[in-house]
């Protein structure tokens, strides 16, 4: 009777036990990017758009932002002074990149620079010659960042993000007191954004006991019927 016992109490203990899940973080990231061609400037008309986060990935820790603002074009100068004269020449462009609402988010101000000697003037207005030049084929770039970890919910959500870029040029040019001078001033605006957050993954956790206030109805059920079973094997005995 006492091995008949066991076995009944080892199906008891097997049906009132469970497994339960409990969570591990992972750290994870998510890249994207958007731009804005180069073309001539002023424009304040211009976005990139960009995926917004989706919460159910995980929850967001930080959000980077990264703007790349390019300058492109070409400088002509042509020095009308009576005398020899230096002349430096900036080719730039401010370039934003703004919230839905028109507020900064970033900004760059790229720019190219020349420098140059001019004799006085020549007696030809072309830009070339011994005072004046043409300089072509101009470029630089400028990079700002930032990065965010809290006040996310401009990036929360299942569609996509719209952010307004603007570029104004810059150029401009010093050194003569009377010089011509003409700037083609082109820009354009990449921008990268990146989304960490912490991912939940289910892990198995050690079966344990079940507290007795916690059993179902079907454990229940399941020990009135080893119980029964207990009853009739003693009524036999």
């Amino acid at each position: 009777m006492h091995r008949h016992l066991s076995k009944i109490q080892m199906v008891i203990f097997a049906i009132a036990t469970y497994t339960v899940s409990m969570n591990s973080a992972v750290a994870a990231s998510l890249k994207y990017e958007s731009s804005v061609t180069v073309q001539r400037t002023n424009y304040f008309d211009k976005s990139v758009t960009l995926p917004k986060f989706n919460p159910e990935l995980g929850d967001l820790t930080s959000v980077k932002l990264t703007l790349i603002g390019a300058v492109q074009g070409s400088i002509e100068l042509e020095s009308r002074d009576a005398s020899i004269t230096n002349v430096t020449a900036d080719l730039g462009a401010e370039v934003r990149l703004l919230k839905p609402d028109k507020n900064l988010l970033l900004a760059t101000l790229p720019t190219a620079s020349i420098s140059k000697q001019f004799t006085a003037f020549d007696g030809i207005k072309d830009f070339g010659g011994t005072s004046g030049a043409t300089f072509n084929n101009l470029s630089s770039q400028e990079t700002d960042s930032t990065e965010l970890t809290s006040g996310f919910d401009l990036f929360l959500g299942l569609g996509e993000l719209v952010l307004p870029v603007t570029a104004e040029a810059k150029s401009r040019s010093t050194g003569a007191g009377n010089l011509s001078q003409e700037f083609n001033t082109f820009a354009g605006a990449n921008v990268e954004i990146i989304y960490d957050y912490v991912v939940k993954i289910p892990k198995a956790e050690p079966k344990r006991k079940v507290p007795e206030s916690q059993i179902s109805l079907g454990i229940l059920a399941a020990v009135g019927v080893c119980t029964l079973l207990k009853s009739k094997y003693l009524h036999l005995v």
